[in-house]
């Protein structure tokens, strides 16, 4: 299967404007080689070259074999990830490829990897101190209108995996595409990324606890509520899968104006591959029903038709909504989206959609379904 990450590591400083972004420290940016690779039985194969990228810069290829990173012998697509990664955008990497039949040297002084840009809002990158020594990278857009005053505000809280959703080259598709449409339309929008993930500095994502992660959503939703573009009494929570089980433990904390969730969960995961045995040890302690029975504002539950697995089935999320509504008698509301899967594309059937989560049609309807509610309670 071919795999798509952009490699690299970046030391490029990002300095805000103004004097709120002037009390966040700047957090290194990462650079990126700028190819995506995939499995070679030599090597690992060139399969896209990013344009402007470090790599089409130095003439790497489509078809491109990279053998060697600085003569450590390459098996794998993860390993150039690997071994790219330790190096800093400027400092120069040595390669060696493979390109018909002759073996090549090449030099490449990495380039830092690009910002996000986004229709009619600005993007801001700034950080937040998750704990000590955990410093986690944001990404803020602001409507572009400054005449608008504040605006509402959504805090992405993202699936359970550890990739990253900085995506300069992909912005359009799964959670970034999500928070796009949003932020495209008035709203003010805010994604972190987790610990040891793209630019944040932490202890790797797969090793760190649910009360680490839990921390780091509460630091970004301090920081967008101090946000001099933020409408306060407007913050809205939208939880995407396993992000769902965060949402109502931030509710109670913090009051917000309301939470979208989708193809989320009722209960703490059970163990899945990637990440720590403390994560799912420390989640399985908390009361995720007991926590929506507290939440006190508007809840919209969101289930994809195709997504049919056990633990995030139609009967799950209609039983969020029942827990809140026997608390707060019609405050949320279930909604199940025609034909779609865990990662909202649309398939034609439950049988196309098996095992091809993602591989349907893009389409806007989860994007439009929550915008319709964030204007609807946030008018």
């Amino acid at each position: 299967m071919k795999n798509t990450r952009l490699v690299g590591l970046s030391l490029l400083l990002f300095m805000q404007v103004g004097l709120f972004s002037q009390q966040a420290e700047v957090l290194p940016r990462r650079a990126y080689f700028g190819v995506g690779l995939e499995k070679h039985e030599i090597g690992a194969r060139v399969f896209s070259v990013g344009s402007g990228s470090t790599a089409a810069g130095v003439g790497i290829a489509v078809g491109d074999v990279i053998l060697t990173v600085d003569d450590q012998t390459i098996s794998t697509p993860e390993a150039v990830v690997a071994a790219i990664s330790r190096y800093r955008p400027g400092q120069s990497v040595r390669m060696e490829i493979l390109r018909d039949g002759e073996r090549r040297a090449i030099q490449a002084a990495l380039k830092p990897l690009p910002f996000e840009e986004m229709k009619n809002a600005s993007v801001e990158y700034s950080s937040v101190v998750a704990s000590p020594g955990v410093r986690l990278r944001t990404i803020v857009s602001v409507p572009v209108n400054p005449s608008s005053g504040r605006f509402p505000a959504v805090l992405l809280i993202q699936g359970g995996g550890c990739g990253s959703i900085d995506a300069p080259f992909s912005s359009t598709v799964a959670q970034p595409g999500v928070v796009h449409a949003i932020g495209s339309q008035g709203f003010v929008t805010m994604r972190v990324e987790k610990s040891g993930v793209g630019d944040s500095q932490g202890p790797p994502c797969d090793s760190i606890g649910f009360k680490e992660e839990l921390a780091g959503y509460q630091a970004a939703l301090k920081f967008l509520q101090a946000h001099p573009s933020v409408d306060t009494q407007r913050v809205f929570l939208i939880g995407i899968s396993l992000g769902g089980l965060f949402a109502p433990l931030l509710a109670e904390e913090t009051k917000v104006a309301g939470i979208s969730v989708y193809g989320t969960l009722v209960r703490p995961p059970p163990p899945y591959p990637g990440r720590s045995d403390r994560f799912f040890q420390e989640f399985s302690t908390v009361d995720i029903p007991a926590a929506w029975s507290k939440v006190a504002t508007r809840v919209q539950v969101l289930h994809g038709e195709y997504d049919v697995d056990e633990v995030t089935s139609r009967t799950t999320h209609q039983s969020i909504a029942a827990i809140v509504n026997t608390a707060r008698s019609g405050s949320a509301e279930f909604k199940e989206l025609s034909g779609l899967d865990h990662c909202w594309s649309r398939h034609v059937s439950l049988e196309a959609s098996r095992d091809k989560c993602g591989q349907g049609d893009v389409v806007p309807l989860l994007s439009d379904t929550i915008l319709e509610f964030l204007r609807a309670v946030g008018r």
